[in-house]
């Protein structure tokens, strides 16, 4: 559903925002980050810094260049996407926030009112609950407009979400991938869109929610917690929202290390089991099933593998 937007809010209320930045090998990035976060014009802001068992030389680039305003924690293991952020999430800082929003370390943002309009969201007339919400994210890597860019996803039937996660089915499945990833209701610009879920790289989330909810989901170590958090929102009675009026920049995999045009078995191997997590967890999947799952996914990583090899 798609709503255009007619009302924005001034900061009256003085609600506050705590922003968590993850880090892994991006130290440059990150500092660049918070740079930019620093000239956001919103009264009440913290920035908080985890660095998820980075490198000596990059935790020491951190720790000497950004600001003493700026909390940073270091985890001595990699705790994976959701373990790393639940760290800045649950940090106590004696100041408790109203929404946090987490954000990529790759992300760039120029606009000072990004924060406000994140918050101003939340905000709109509407019936349904939002509990979180993504502004538009500008992956660097797409030639397409934002507003065409794929943003969020919709939760499908299990059956539908395995059929597309395999590249073969998805090719063959223009239709259903095109409802999977909202595409009837592009462009999104300018208008909030209410969704099932979230875009991983960039999103807010209210506070009350995530004590409710325990926090980020820790099954996983990379990949589909958007899907996963959608799903929580969704049976907690809530919804999620693509804020059309606010915008990032996004250099997709530099902070997984991840590469669009190269293969990596190992970050496919992330992705399924995170798959396995999702529908075993939360749609009760038979363990059969899941295992025929698994054993599919291995025979696509493998023949991709082979395919690489000789071309």
């Amino acid at each position: 559903m798609l709503l255009s937007i007619h009302q924005t809010t001034s900061n009256v209320l003085k609600e506050s925002v705590r922003i968590v930045v993850l880090n892994y090998q991006t130290a440059a990035e990150t500092i660049a980050l918070v740079k930019q976060l620093e000239q956001q014009v919103f009264a009440n802001l913290e920035i908080v810094v985890v660095d998820n068992d980075s490198s000596t030389e990059d935790q020491a680039i951190l720790s000497q260049s950004l600001p003493k305003s700026i909390h940073l924690v270091f985890s001595d293991t990699n705790l994976g996407y959701a373990g790393g952020n639940n760290l800045g999430l649950q940090l106590q800082t004696g100041q408790r926030p109203d929404y946090q929003l987490v954000l990529n370390s790759d992300i760039s943002i120029s606009d000072p009112l990004f924060v406000q309009k994140m918050v101003d969201g939340f905000k709109i007339e509407s019936q349904k609950n939002i509990f979180a919400s993504s502004p538009l994210v500008n992956t660097s890597s797409s030639l397409l407009p934002i507003g065409y860019q794929i943003q969020v996803r919709k939760l499908l039937a299990p059956y539908q979400m395995i059929w597309l996660s395999f590249s073969l089915f998805k090719k063959i499945s223009p239709k259903l991938f095109k409802k999977f990833v909202y595409g009837a209701e592009q462009p999104y610009d300018h208008k909030y869109l209410f969704c099932d879920t979230i875009n991983g790289a960039a999103f807010m989330i209210e506070q009350s929610f995530l004590q409710q909810n325990g926090y980020l989901d820790q099954g996983t170590f990379l990949f589909h917690e958007e899907l996963i958090l959608g799903k929580q929102i969704q049976e907690a009675g809530g919804t999620c929202l693509l804020n059309g009026q606010a915008s990032v920049d996004h250099q997709q995999g530099l902070s997984t290390g991840s590469n669009k045009k190269q293969f990596n078995a190992a970050m496919e191997r992330h992705k399924y089991q995170s798959e396995i997590h999702l529908y075993q967890k939360y749609y009760q999947l038979s363990p059969i099933g899941l295992k025929l799952f698994g054993l599919l996914k291995e025979i696509e990583i493998q023949a991709k593998s082979i395919l690489r090899k000789i071309q």
